[in-house]
């Protein structure tokens, strides 16, 4: 028997229809901002990657599925969205149309990291990235957005974090400091650690060794090095967003994975009362320089991504897995009726009803389970004296109301108790 690659799921049942739920919603909110759907290829250049992402960052040094074609070319399967939209952007001269561009993308995303509950070899990645601009107001609408999708789908006990990397004498003044006061701890670093105090030492504060030791969260807070410019931008986000109500904490030492990110950074995290322990849902940030770096002009961006399948899993812990249903279940109870009903299920899809019918003869206690198992609201029983009447019988799931109707007033009938 052959079984699913290690890391990977199959997704069927009530878990596919809590998926097309996030996914509509995540898309739809998208479309209220009006930020248009962009796709990439599944896998790209490794190169793209290193330079964007880092490689220092556990993405790169560990994550990867990296593969070389005929060629010998180097490739990649993506491991996240934005670097891909950003290499689009500057390869198809998106930047030359009226900025800035909205943009948003769902893609199946790769990473090779130990399986646990919210973390998935293959996973699916929403992300939205807004080019073209920096402001305190574009950054306060990509988060808005994020809350929005967080309340839309009721997930409880969620916190936003925001912190500022800063502007660029910020960041240079802050890594400067940090890389002294961390290279008198060089011994107790992990080796990854040690590599990252040179090139970026800001990823030791989030790695997931170093970053919990004592030393490391004594460390220089970034605050401390704020030149007037990052202050005046970062006090301007976060009036924005107290001006729409959203809570939010500061979090010095939040700093995301990724080496592209400046300026404004945020987390959403959920947390579990049962026991007490927290993970990130959503993550993003400001980029000023990615733009340029893959060959385009000088253009700031804003955005954020998350992982589907932990949405998905918010979502079923706090509702009963949305069991499926149908409008109405048609009984098939012999042969004779089986042209009329297979018809009349027919004419009611036609009219945007969802409907199931037995398609081979069944007894009508049999069908009747088969209706509560599939979630039919009415179930209709069509049977050799209904025909020749022209009527049908339907039985409302709920009140257990019977009714005979008229056949050629079924649509106009279900049309109206549906909707109730």
């Amino acid at each position: 028997m052959f079984k699913k690659p290690k890391g990977t799921k199959d997704i069927y049942g009530s878990r596919q229809e809590n998926r097309e739920l996030v996914i509509k919603t995540l898309e739809a909110i998208a479309s209220f901002y009006n930020f248009k759907k962009i796709d990439t290829p599944i896998f790209e250049s490794v190169d793209l990657f290193k330079r964007s992402v880092g490689e220092t960052s556990d993405i790169v040094s560990k994550e990867m599925y990296e593969f070389k074609d005929k060629k010998n070319r180097e490739f990649v399967l993506k491991p996240e969205g934005t670097a891909g939209v950003i290499r689009a952007f500057v390869e198809n001269k998106i930047f030359a149309e009226s900025q800035p561009s909205k943009l948003f993308y769902l893609t199946p995303a790769f990473r090779y990291e130990r399986p646990q509950k919210g973390r998935q070899r293959q996973f699916t990645q929403f992300g939205i990235e807004l080019i073209g601009i920096k402001s305190p107001t574009a950054d306060a609408e990509v988060i808005m957005l994020a809350y929005q999708i967080l309340n839309s789908l009721e997930v409880p006990n969620f916190k936003l974090h925001i912190n500022s990397l800063g502007d660029k004498e910020t960041r240079d003044n802050y890594s400067n400091a940090l890389k002294k006061y961390l290279s008198e701890y060089k011994e107790q670093l992990t080796e990854q650690s040690v590599k990252r105090l040179d090139i970026n030492p800001l990823r030791i504060l989030d790695d997931k060794i170093d970053g919990n030791k004592e030393f490391v969260k004594n460390s220089p807070k970034i605050q401390e090095f704020y030149t007037k410019e990052t202050k005046d931008y970062f006090e301007k986000v976060k009036k924005l967003l107290e001006a729409a109500n959203i809570e939010y904490e500061i979090s010095p030492k939040l700093v995301r994975g990724l080496d592209y990110y400046s300026e404004i950074i945020f987390e959403f995290n959920s947390y579990s009362e049962v026991t007490g322990s927290q993970s990130a849902i959503i993550g993003g940030g400001r980029y000023d320089k990615l733009v340029k770096q893959f060959g385009g002009p000088e253009l700031s961006g804003v955005g954020f991504g998350l992982g589907v399948e932990r949405l998905v899993n918010e979502v079923e812990n706090v509702r009963e897995a949305n069991k499926p249903y149908i409008d109405a279940y048609i009984v098939n109870m012999n042969d004779e009726t089986t042209l009329a009903t297979t018809s009349l299920a027919y004419m009611l899809r036609n009219a945007g009803f969802t409907i199931e019918h037995n398609l081979k003869v069944m007894k009508l206690n049999k069908a009747f389970d088969k209706a509560s198992k599939e979630g039919a609201k009415f179930v209709i029983i069509f049977g050799k004296k209904e025909i020749q009447e022209g009527k049908i019988v339907v039985k409302n799931q709920i009140t257990s109301e019977q009714e005979s109707v008229d056949i050629m007033k079924i649509v106009e009938y279900l049309d109206e108790r549906i909707e109730e």
